[in-house]
């Protein structure tokens, strides 16, 4: 099976239940991507590191029940991150973070030295990262320079989603940081929402463009319930529409549909890969796509981050018309 790195934190998310009263989840957009991964049959490396706290218990706890491997979480004190959730009027979910003494955000040198090491033992072929530990913390230079050296060896595929959080950082250094990553990226992913925040006034397709012209290989660009949009040199936008579902909660769509469209190019990751996700064809990538938003709606069936296993997406998809089963 192939297999991916993914590094970055682990939120203990709090949701509003039905009654009001707030329920505890795990979460964390890399942990999320990392579940949805194991799903759909591939082997994920999951780098993070952990606190030594209640809730950081209920997130080691966690991972052993998704059958995720506990290795790559580097123990530190400190207390778990926390996200408050909160439903807004269009049904979107707003987050408020709980990140005082976290050491979700506190990468080190050491931390990323070792991280490589556990890279080249697993033999991953792609490594994904993003969310608040690539713009907010200390270990955002750290992660950065690792990032850029891992480019530079051009060995594995580099996959990223900035996950924009208005107000936890302010938006130029959220961009500033993000693009530093964009441009050693292969795959990036964003949603419509961070795009609006991170470019108020352009439009996808500028926004898709301009990250081309950074340097990544393929672009994403989600707009919830309408689909997808993917950009890539010398080829026209592929638009895809989305799936109608009862939605429960948006809580980790965004990751699911990360983590479904690098299991769709799994193929394709690894040494030299920017040249080999070229000679991808429209309608591979398209159907990629495709497979990635009906992933993306499942989760949005769900209460919390709950992505589901290849076999219930390809039970999902056959119930759809046959023009886009697929």
């Amino acid at each position: 099976m192939v297999s991916v790195a993914v590094l970055g934190e682990r939120v203990i998310d709090l949701l509003p239940g039905a009654d009001g009263r707030y329920q505890a989840l795990p979460g964390g957009s890399p942990a999320n991507v990392a579940l949805g991964l194991v799903r759909l049959g591939l082997t994920p490396l999951l780098l993070a590191r952990g606190g030594d706290d209640g809730f950081s218990a209920l997130l080691d706890e966690a991972l052993a029940t998704a059958d995720l491997d506990r290795s790559g979480v580097i123990g530190a004190p400190g207390l778990a991150m926390l996200a408050v959730c909160t439903s807004t009027l269009d049904g979107a979910m707003a987050y408020t973070f709980y990140h005082r003494d976290s050491p979700d955000l506190s990468w080190t040198t050491a931390d990323l030295e070792l991280a490589e090491v556990l890279m080249n033992r697993s033999q991953v072929k792609a490594w994904h990262t993003g969310s608040l530990v690539s713009w907010l913390g200390s270990g955002v230079p750290a992660l950065l320079s690792s990032w850029q050296m891992a480019a530079a060896q051009g060995q594995i595929t580099l996959s990223y989603d900035p996950n924009a959080r208005p107000g936890a950082q302010s938006r130029d250094a959220m961009v500033t940081s993000a693009e530093q990553f964009i441009k050693s990226a292969h795959i990036v992913k964003a949603s419509d929402e961070d795009a609006d925040f991170m470019y108020a006034g352009q439009s996808l397709d500028e926004v898709g463009n301009s990250w081309l012209a950074l340097g990544a290989q393929i672009v994403v660009l989600t707009r919830g319930s309408a689909g997808a949009c993917a950009w890539r040199s010398r080829h026209d936008v592929i638009e895809v529409p989305g799936f109608e579902v009862p939605v429960v909660d948006t809580v980790g769509a965004g990751d699911t549909l990360s983590a479904a469209l690098i299991a769709g190019l799994q193929h394709y990751l690894g040494a030299d890969s920017g040249s080999r996700m070229r000679e991808l064809s429209d309608g591979q990538m398209a159907t990629i796509l495709t497979r990635a938003c009906a992933a993306a709606a499942i989760t949005c069936s769900r209460a919390g981050a709950q992505p589901p296993t290849l076999a219930e997406l390809d039970q999902f998809l056959l119930a759809q018309p046959r023009e886009i089963q697929s």
